[in-house]
C-alpha cells in the first residue's frame, strides 16, 4: 500500500483510536481496519488520477513487490533476502504519499457518522456531539490540491523520469458550497 495507518495518528488527519501499539484495544483494531479498508479502496483510483493508467499499474506492481518483500523479511528474519533498492518508483511514491493520505481522509470524513444498514442509511449515535464535516473536508481537499500542484511542478521538471497524466479534478480546489 502507498500509505499506512501511521498517517492518521496525529496532526490534522488524526483519527481517534488509530494506533500502532503492539497490544491495541478492540476499538483501535476496528479503527485501524477501517482505515486500511479505505486505503485499499481508493489507492488505484488515486494513482490512476495522479499518474495515468500505465504509470499507475507500474507503481501498483512496485508497491506489491515491496509488500511481498516485507512479508518475506518477517518470515525469514534471520536469513538475508534480496531487497528492492530505492528506485525511481520510491521517489515518486514519496512525493504523493501525503497527498494520498489527505485523499483518504477526505473520503473518511465524507462517510463519517453514517452507517449503511439493510433498511437504509442511519446516523450513528454517541455521547459526543457531531458537527458537520464539510469545513474539514474542504480544508483537507484543498491541502491535497496544494500538494498535488507541487507534484505537478516536479513532474513537469527535468528531475522527473516519468510521463505523468494528472486528472484536473485532483488539482481543483473546492469550497463548502461545492462550487
Amino acid at each position: 500500500m502507498l500509505i499506512d495507518v501511521s498517517y492518521f495518528l496525529s496532526g490534522p488527519r488524526h483519527i481517534a483510536n488509530a494506533t500502532l501499539a503492539e497490544l491495541p484495544s478492540q476499538d483501535s483494531i476496528a479503527v485501524n481496519d477501517m482505515i486500511v479498508a479505505y486505503i485499499k479502496e481508493y489507492q488505484s483510483q488515486f494513482l490512476s488520477g495522479m499518474l495515468g493508467s500505465k504509470l499507475s499499474r507500474e507503481v501498483t506492481d512496485y508497491l506489491e513487490l515491496i509488500e511481498q518483500e516485507e512479508e518475506e523479511t518477517e518470515e525469514n528474519k534471520n536469513e538475508e533476502s534480496a531487497s528492492v533498492s530505492e528506485s525511481k518508483y520510491e521517489s515518486l511514491c514519496k512525493r504523493i504519499r501525503d497527498s494520498y493520505a489527505n485523499y483518504v481522509f477526505f473520503h473518511i470524513l465524507r462517510d463519517a457518522n453514517i452507517q449503511a444498514t439493510i433498511k437504509g442509511l442511519v446516523r450513528l449515535k454517541s455521547d459526543n456531539t457531531y458537527v458537520s464535516p464539510f469545513q474539514r473536508q474542504v480544508s483537507t481537499w484543498n491541502d491535497m490540491v496544494k500538494k498535488n500542484r507541487e507534484f505537478v511542478r516536479w513532474a513537469s521538471s527535468k528531475d522527473c523520469p516519468f510521463t505523468v497524466s494528472i486528472d484536473s479534478n485532483l488539482l481543483t480546489p473546492i469550497n463548502t458550497f461545492n462550487l
